[in-house]
This record gives C-alpha cells, sequence and structure tokens, in this order.
C-alpha cells in the first residue's frame, strides 16, 4: 500500500513543480507558524491514511516556498489513534520520498520541571520513549538505529543562537513521550521527574524514531501549554492546550522562519 501512496504524490510533485526539501510537523494549536508562497493543500484522505478527527489537527500537506526554499508543513499522526506506529512510519517514509532531509517538529507539552511555566518553550535535546512500542519494531530489513544525535546538534546551537538573538527565552532538556490519550496523572509526574524528564506529551519521541530510520535531521521544539498535573491541579483539557499553543506561536513562529534559512545551508 505505501508504494501506491508514493507513486502518487509523486505524480502529484510533478504536477505542482514543488519537491520540498523541508519538513515542519506542527502540534496542536500552533497556527500561523510559516506562511508559504504558491501554496498548495493536499488532503491526507488522497493518501489513505487511518486518522481519527482531532481539534488542531488539520490532517494535510502544505507545499510551498518559504524565501524560495520548497517546504512541505504536514500534520502529525499520533500513536493512539490506532494503537500502532504504522501511520506515523508512513508519513515519515512519504516525506522521505518527497525529498525532505529534515524535520522540524513542534509539540505541546506539559511542563515536568518546576522552572517552566505555561508559554515556555524548551528546545528538546534527547527524549524518553515511554510509548511501550518502536516504529521499527518488524521492519526488514532490521536496522540499529544510533540515536545519540537523534535530535540534531548543529541545528539545535543555531536554534539558540536565534533564540538569543531575538531575546526569546528557550530552555533546552529531556521529553518524555506516553503513549496517550490520557493526561498524565500526579504519580506518573512524580515518577517522570525522578527519571529526568523536563517535559511530557504523546508525540515527538516515535517521530524521531522514524526520521533518524530514514536517515534524516530532526530537530523539535517542545511548546509548553501547561504545566503537568500535580495534586492541586485544576483538570485539563485539549481545548485549553490548543488555546495555549496559539499562544506560544508567535515566538515559534520567529525561530522558525530564521532557523529554515540557516539550516537550509548547512543542509
Amino acid at each position: 500500500m505505501i508504494n501506491k501512496d508514493i507513486n502518487e504524490i509523486n505524480n502529484v510533485l510533478n504536477e505542482i513543480k514543488i519537491k520540498p526539501k523541508i519538513a515542519l510537523i506542527l502540534g496542536s494549536g500552533f497556527k500561523n507558524i510559516l506562511e508559504l508562497e504558491n501554496k498548495i493543500v493536499l488532503d491526507y484522505k488522497q493518501f489513505g491514511f487511518d486518522f481519527k478527527e482531532i481539534e488542531g489537527h488539520k490532517r494535510e500537506f502544505i507545499f510551498g516556498y518559504f524565501k524560495k526554499i520548497p517546504v512541505v508543513i504536514a500534520s502529525r499522526m499520533h500513536f493512539y489513534e490506532t494503537g500502532n506506529c504504522d501511520q506515523i512510519l508512513k508519513l515519515t517514509r512519504i516525506l522521505f520520498e518527497m525529498g525532505v532531509r529534515t524535520i522540524i517538529a513542534t509539540t505541546a507539552v506539559g511542563g515536568i520541571n518546576s522552572d517552566f511555566n505555561a508559554g515556555d518553550m524548551m528546545l528538546i535535546e534527547s527524549h524518553i520513549n515511554l510509548t511501550g512500542t518502536n516504529p521499527l519494531i518488524g521492519l526488514k530489513p532490521i536496522k540499529f538505529v544510533d540515536m545519540c544525535d537523534a535530535y540534531n546538534k548543529k541545528f539545535r546551537t543555531i536554534a539558540k543562537k536565534i533564540s538569543n538573538e531575538f531575546k526569546i527565552k528557550l530552555w533546552e532538556g529531556v521529553h518524555i513521550q506516553v503513549s496517550g490519550p490520557t493526561y498524565e496523572t500526579p504519580a506518573e509526574v512524580i515518577a517522570f521527574k525522578k527519571l529526568g524528564a523536563d517535559t511530557i506529551s504523546m508525540s515527538t519521541a516515535l517521530d524521531c524514531i522514524c526520521a533518524n530510520y530514514y536517515g534524516m535531521n530532526f530537530v523539535a521544539f517542545a511548546g509548553i501549554t501547561n504545566q503537568a498535573f500535580t495534586e492541586s491541579s485544576e483538570p485539563l483539557t485539549h481545548e485549553e492546550v490548543v488555546k495555549s499553543g496559539n499562544e506560544i506561536s508567535k515566538n515559534l513562529g520567529i525561530l522558525i522562519r530564521e532557523l529554515i534559512p540557516q539550516i537550509s545551508e548547512v543542509d
């Protein structure tokens, strides 16, 4: 099935004459991060993706140019939608076949680090995968992927320089992914903090694994939409996460718009 999807998207790419080098994967509520010229939108349903409708995720490819650089904005697929990683791996494979060699990911997260506040941003330097699965299980041939530089250090250095230049607070730390779709319990927050995690969400680690499997550069920004649950926390809703994500988008947009031209030159 994947080969059929790739053939279809290659036919479309030949027609629209855009071969993106960089992909941007947006998290919940992150809007107006990047405006593309000569924009062309394709719905995921054209390529047989299996997904659930979720607020803040339109499920589409947006092709276009940013400062003459061919870019595609892609909607994220989540493990909790199907209970397997097939759709996440499929999305990454399609991006790779498009010609994408760098993925910039964003994710709306809960802040585990007590120094973090809602509205802060963190550059992910490493992750802990607590989903209980791995998207590479069962792939043939089996490939043992090195994850020492899973979140491209060179690109992270560039991102930190940009944040300093524009006086944008940008933490750096460890992200933990759980399966979802439930938010974390107070006991889990305590456990995750002891494991060394600074932020938590239901995405990004699996995206990162897939990207590294295909030899793609990967860099990720975590937008802290809320402090993770404690015993005194008010109930958290997805609507609140989306609202906070919208507020974070301004500074996140600056970082990504400055980052794309610089990593395009490096890559």
